[in-house]
């Protein structure tokens, strides 16, 4: 089993002690807590290379793409949907985090990545996700989105196999 990383401890105390505007999440203390990744694929072989870290009120889960010697740090974040959406959301867990900073709702991303609902930033979180990666260059909500799916384009298409939709 990969390491479960420490990140996601740090996002879930912005999250669950609102020290942020986004409320919907529910963060796991290790990977497939609640729900795995094959209880929405429908297929036990996602449980090998995707890991649920969090869901949202609704029943979606948002997991890391681990295969190789990637690790949970450096992982691809996906969005998997109540509703069957399927969402490249960061290249990594920090620009999951920076999407989160910049007020938006997981829950509120769309099938591919479109923003659906207004957010309003978090201008500390924002300062204290720059200081994960002080050489990284953040733009919008938007721009994360893009810039993921651009990192990943085939993820998408590989989950949809995997669920067989």
């Amino acid at each position: 089993m990969k390491a479960f990383p420490s990140l996601v401890e740090q996002l879930s105390d912005w999250v669950m002690n609102g020290r942020c505007t986004v409320s919907d999440l529910e963060f796991y203390e290790q990977y497939n807590q609640e729900y795995r990744p094959s209880h929405w694929m429908r297929n036990p072989a996602a449980d090998e290379e995707f890991f649920t870290f969090v869901q949202d009120g609704a029943g979606g889960q948002y997991a890391l793409h681990l295969v190789g010697e990637l690790d949970g740090d450096h992982a691809p974040v996906v969005k998997l949907g109540r509703d069957g959406e399927v969402a490249v959301l960061g290249r990594d867990l920090i620009d999951f985090a920076w999407l989160i900073a910049c007020g938006v709702e997981p829950i509120g991303v769309g099938d591919n990545g479109e923003l659906r609902d207004p957010f309003e930033a978090s201008a500390p979180m924002q300062a204290w996700v720059r200081t994960l990666d002080p050489g990284r260059s953040f733009g919008t909500a938007q721009e994360t989105l893009q810039a993921a799916a651009a990192a990943y384009p085939a993820l998408v298409q590989h989950i949809r196999t995997l669920a067989g939709t």
